[in-house]
């Protein structure tokens, strides 16, 4: 088997805390410095190719200790809400004891409730600069990080010899898999040069590359999976407004006269419209893989384990049964103004016809 000289297993706990961070009006956290996040790439790509329009803030806090685990703590704050803790377990020794490491890491409640402690005490510290705090939610992924083996070992190698451990570490199975569902853990792989390997699954990755081009792709996939947190926050945010606007009752005759009710129905529903769609365009604009053909693979294949492209659709699909329940209010305020406006105009045509029967009769 396999023997690890040196790697890690990182734990990656995101939580979508607020509409948006006032990045700017953070300075320290835990008594540690901030710093713009930067992506360690590779020496032949340009800085260029990934931008951040405004850049994640990234502070590392004091080591810390789980049961008998020792880990570092890295905090990232995105501006569109999210917070993400990453945990990175050192792993090193037999394939088996990687296994077991990833395996505990992933399973263990004492380090899924160290992070939600951790990330409540750091939305408390930054509670002046969270726009509209809310209760969290939270999302996890897992990446398997190799930088060397004791011995020399190239991505094929991997695959046709270690392939079968590698697909039940990747899905945390301790049984034999089938030969095609170890086929399928391995399906969406990538290798930049021969020495290299990125595997990508729904929940874990494994990264085995050199430092900072590892640290590159497992910042990438976790800026997709921040995408897909904010997803499943802007869908359960669409799923209480529908609620809401059934609750209106807009099949209901009952209203205001002048078509006031109507009118407040739907403007809150095109402010909703709006707060969506622009928290929205903030996540997804917040990362731009603009030029390295690689980089950009690992995104888009990341973002398809993930299936953000059908949380996206699904998102589609509520927004515009919302527009369409802001158009049915704002016609029918329009129509209510509007019957308003005809009732006024009869009442102040009767008034003039009884002023004018008035002066006949008192003239006769």
């Amino acid at each position: 088997m396999l023997e690890i000289e040196a790697g890690f297993v990182r734990a990656y706990y995101l939580f979508d805390v607020a509409d948006t961070i006032d990045l700017r009006g953070i300075s320290t956290l835990a008594g540690e410095g901030l710093s713009p996040a930067e992506f360690p790439l590779r020496p032949h790509t340009s800085s260029a190719y990934l931008q951040f329009p405004l850049p994640p803030l990234v502070a590392h806090l004091p080591e810390a200790t789980i049961d008998d685990l020792r880990c570092t703590v890295r905090v990232k704050l995105f501006d569109y809400g999210v917070i993400s803790l990453r945990l990175s377990f050192v792993a090193k020794g037999t394939w088996d004891e990687l296994a077991a490491l990833a395996e505990r890491v992933r399973t263990d409640v004492s380090v899924a409730g160290f992070a939600a402690a951790t990330g409540s005490h750091i939305c408390d510290e930054i509670a002046g600069a969270l726009d509209d705090r809310h209760e969290p939610l939270i999302e996890d992924y897992f990446a398997i990080e190799i930088d060397r083996f004791t011995q020399s070992v190239d991505a094929r190698e991997l695959l046709e010899r270690h392939g079968a451990a590698l697909a039940c570490t990747l899905l945390g199975e301790n049984v034999p898999l089938s030969d095609s569902e170890t086929e399928e853990a391995l399906r969406v792989r990538f290798s930049y040069t021969p020495d290299d390997l990125t595997l990508v699954q729904w929940d874990t990755a494994f990264v085995y590359d050199r430092g900072d081009s590892a640290r590159a792709i497992e910042d990438i996939l976790e800026f997709a999976n921040s995408q897909l947190l904010e997803l499943r926050t802007y869908d359960a945010l669409l799923d209480r407004e529908l609620d809401s606007i059934y609750k209106m009752n807009p099949r209901s005759s009952s209203g205001s006269l002048r078509g006031r009710r109507e009118a407040e129905q739907a403007e809150t529903l095109r402010y909703l419209l709006v707060d969506v769609l622009e928290l929205i365009d903030r996540s997804s604009n917040a990362l731009k893989v603009v030029g390295d053909a690689y980089y950009a693979r690992i995104y888009r294949a990341a973002a398809k384990r993930l299936g953000l492209a059908q949380w996206q659709r699904q998102i589609d699909s509520k927004l515009a049964s919302v527009n369409d329940m802001y158009r049915y209010f704002s016609d029918r305020a329009r129509a209510r103004r509007d019957e308003f406006l005809e009732l006024v105009i009869i009442a102040l045509i009767a008034l003039e016809l009884l002023v004018g029967i008035a002066e006949l009769v008192r003239l006769h």
